[in-house]
């Protein structure tokens, strides 16, 4: 079988392949355009919708597009994209070499995505798959009754003449939410940066359900602001008076999260992320003979085993661990800052 290693990104070193790497590499395949997947590489492959973000992130590279489904020979290995659902042109990654077939799932969500791809669980030998949520204590509520909790937040808010901010990062989750949001005819206002990405995904055809604005500090009232989750402490959103702010990510499960996010008012648990169930079910249906999983804790794995699969873990995320060291007592637990915003 293939041999898997991470070195600082995940490398087939019997192939020389690097995929999501994160150092700069002379060629790497990217899965996704989110900032812990990309570094500024002479050449990369991927998804046209993922060169595209990466290139507004990253800027110039050499690039080679696939799209999904499509079939490409690099010689010693061959290429196919599938969709992850992670965020517009998340792929999954089928390497095809001396007659196996391994997937690396970079980040992925079963759970249909209103503006992205629909994942697909691809059959193989080897899978290599993300599993930040891999604890069965991220089982995430069903998506309609997390949509309706993020509704009636926002009701109460623009009722109480307060102004909901909901915090997203900049790719995916935000133009996500912004579509759910926009469907229920809330006027919406977005960070610079989410406003930067979500013209890139209309650019790449995607149709949102109404208009939307850029962030203008004078006319905030009876909209709802939306900003990455570093801007909570800026003063575009701590000058806003009678604010009520939402955070949206999968950790709101986590029993650190109120220490996390104390200054925020509510905390849902929405995801672009598979959680537990959605992992198992991933395992199983891919029908592979072996499982790496990685950007999780070895405990996961451990879980695999115990139900029968074979099952490994490769590596935390990046920065992990030293953060760790650094977090408050009641945060212990707690992963790296930008893992919380999941």
């Amino acid at each position: 079988m293939l041999r898997v290693e991470y070195r600082e990104g995940l490398y087939l070193p019997d192939l020389d392949l690097w995929l999501d790497a994160d150092g700069s590499r002379e060629r790497c395949v990217i899965s996704h355009a989110h900032s812990d997947h990309i570094a500024e590489h002479q050449s990369i492959i991927a998804t046209p919708e993922t060169a595209r973000i990466f290139r507004h992130r990253r800027g110039d590279a050499e690039v080679t597009t696939q799209t999904y489904g499509e079939r490409r020979d690099y010689g010693r290995y061959a290429l196919t994209f599938y969709p992850a659902g992670h965020c517009l042109g998340s792929a999954q990654i089928l390497v095809e070499a001396d007659g196996e077939r391994l997937v690396y799932t970079g980040d992925i969500k079963l759970r249909p995505n209103v503006t992205a791809e629909q994942a697909i669980i691809v059959p193989c030998d080897t899978l290599v798959m993300e599993s930040t949520f891999g604890d069965p204590l991220y089982r995430f509520p069903p998506d309609v009754a997390t949509f309706d909790r993020l509704y009636a937040a926002v009701d109460r808010a623009l009722s109480d003449d307060r102004v909901p901010v909901v915090l997203a990062y900049a790719l995916g989750k935000s133009q996500e939410a912004l579509e759910l949001l926009l469907r229920r005819n809330y006027r919406v206002t977005l960070h610079g940066s989410i406003w930067n990405v979500t013209e890139i995904y209309r650019e790449l055809g995607v149709e949102f359900s109404g208009p939307y604005e850029k962030y203008d500090r004078e006319h905030v009232r009876g909209r709802v602001l939306m900003t990455p989750p570093g801007c909570r402490k800026q003063p575009m959103i701590q000058n806003i008076e009678r604010r009520y702010i939402i955070m949206l990510t999968g950790w709101a499960l986590h029993k650190s999260a109120p220490y996390m996010y104390k200054d925020v008012d509510l905390i849902l648990p929405f995801s672009d992320h598979a959680d537990f169930d959605e992992l198992i079910r991933l395992a199983r249906e891919s029908g592979a003979q072996r499982i790496i999983t990685m950007h999780g804790v070895p405990k996961f794995a451990a879980i695999l085993r115990e139900l029968g699969f074979n099952a490994e873990h490769l590596a935390h995320h990046p920065g992990a661990a030293d953060k760790k060291k650094r977090a408050p007592k009641k945060a212990a637990t707690a992963i790296n800052q930008s893992l919380f915003e999941r």
